[in-house]
């Protein structure tokens, strides 16, 4: 897809749900980035927005929410719960009734997971993190499909970035550039390094449940007690 840089992940994410229309609806987690539940509580207290919160993880409550949405939003695996989304059957009915798709694919990485190929309309990066790489950067991306809908979306995206001041820094993206040529390195290692801990996390006594889907770098814990 055509990447679009913003001044960081959550002006990538303002931009996203810019494209949800005034009034309109969207079928969103009810646990996702605290950045997006907060942006999705402001929208609906104001009126702007209804708000239709699903478990990503029960495919048949996130298609039975679609009837009538504007948009889609997913994150798999979900920050912080780690949470994955049957991601093929849900973009695919979304696309049949309309529903525009986002998809945060910050934790799984273009390496791990494509939601384009998948059928998503946008896919959302904080670049801040995995991208980057190195704790020096404050990024983030918006991804769009290389067709007529995907570089009409890409337009309004850009407008939406030079109007509201999100656009990124040069330093910046250079930073992130360089993160991006040890991303396969970091994935590996880091993914390798998460299944050991995950294991080990397992046998703790302090720990009631490790939060790993198996693969990726990123593990949540529920602490005993």
């Amino acid at each position: 897809g055509d990447a679009l840089v913003l001044a960081s992940g959550m002006a990538a994410v303002s931009a996203a749900l810019a494209l949800l229309p005034h009034g309109g609806t969207v079928v969103a987690p009810d646990a996702a980035y605290n950045g997006v539940v907060a942006t999705l509580d402001a929208r609906e207290s104001e009126g702007s927005a209804v708000v239709r919160r699903v478990a990503v993880t029960d495919t048949e409550a996130v298609l039975a929410a679609l009837e009538g949405a504007d948009m889609l939003w997913l994150e798999s695996p979900s920050n912080p719960l780690l949470e994955v989304a049957d991601l093929p059957t849900l973009l695919a009915a979304a696309r049949i009734r309309g529903v525009l798709c986002v998809v945060d694919n910050t934790f799984a990485t273009p390496l791990l997971q494509r939601p384009l190929e998948l059928g998503a309309d946008l896919v959302v990066h904080s670049v801040t993190k995995y991208l980057a790489g190195h704790s020096d950067v404050l990024l983030g991306a918006v991804v769009t499909a290389r067709s007529d809908a995907g570089r009409a979306l890409r337009e309004r995206l850009a407008t939406h970035r030079t109007l509201h001041g999100g656009i990124a820094g040069p330093m910046e993206v250079w930073l992130a550039l360089r993160g991006l040529r040890t991303l396969h390195l970091r994935v590996e290692r880091a993914q390798e390094n998460a299944a050991e801990l995950a294991q080990r996390l397992a046998a703790h006594p302090a720990v009631e449940r490790v939060r790993h889907p198996g693969w990726g770098g990123i593990i949540s814990i529920e602490v005993a007690g």
